[in-house]
């Protein structure tokens, strides 16, 4: 029994590790993130990124700016979009509300997410890389 339970999580392991290797090329990427500008003496931050995507498509997206601000204390926000591609190449603003601390002048990391979908479908989507911005007043 117990080597059958291991052929099987293996045989699943296996075919999950196959779906993931052959994700859709059709994955999104974010190119060109901008340094953040401070708003309200850093209770929030913006900036731009570009995005290209199919026509017809919905575009979903989500950021995290995050930066270590005084005493090792974390300041946090995050920011979401959805919309209707045109197609091509767009540019967007962001803008993260600060959580729980105001963000200061200084290197911060920027993460996220992006997923295209079609009429009724949904493919996988792409975790962003840790991007290195710096936050200005």
């Amino acid at each position: 029994m117990r080597r059958t339970t291991r052929a099987v999580t293996a045989a699943v392991f296996a075919a999950g590790v196959g779906l993931v290797a052959a994700a859709p090329a059709q994955a999104m990427e974010i190119s060109d993130i901008s340094d953040a500008t401070r708003i309200a003496e850093g209770a929030a931050v913006q900036g731009t990124y570009k995005v290209s995507c199919t026509a017809g498509s919905n575009v979903f997206v989500s950021l995290s700016v995050t930066q270590r601000v005084s005493e090792g204390r974390i300041a946090n926000g995050s920011y979401f979009e959805q919309w209707a591609c045109e197609g091509g190449e767009v540019e967007m603003d962001y803008q993260a509300v600060a959580f729980n601390m105001a963000f200061d002048e200084g290197p911060a990391v920027i993460s996220g997410f992006i997923q295209e979908c079609q009429t009724e479908f949904c493919g996988t989507g792409t975790n962003l890389p840790l991007q290195v911005i710096e936050i200005r007043d």
